[in-house]
């Protein structure tokens, strides 16, 4: 797994974040695994809070980017549209 990894840029822990004016038009999605030890369906169902835009479920651990890229990729982008 480790060489399929990619280090974590320094600076997006000390850099500070600069929103625009267009912050409000960005739109939320998310991809939930199912092997991440989270409760899915119950963050789905709003037991947890209501959520901000739409969702999809891979078969996956934590680690998604290195587990199923492609399918990732691809929410991503359908999710995102």
């Amino acid at each position: 797994m480790l060489s399929n990894a990619t280090p974590w840029p320094l600076k997006h822990a000390t850099d500070p974040i600069i929103l625009s004016n267009n912050f409000d038009t960005v739109r939320s999605a998310y991809i939930f695994c199912t092997q991440s030890g989270d409760p899915v369906d119950e963050i789905i169902a709003g037991k947890w809070g209501k959520l901000d835009g739409p969702a999809k479920v891979i078969e996956s651990g934590h680690w998604p980017m290195v587990t199923k890229p492609d399918e990732l990729v691809e929410d991503i982008i359908l999710l995102t549209i």
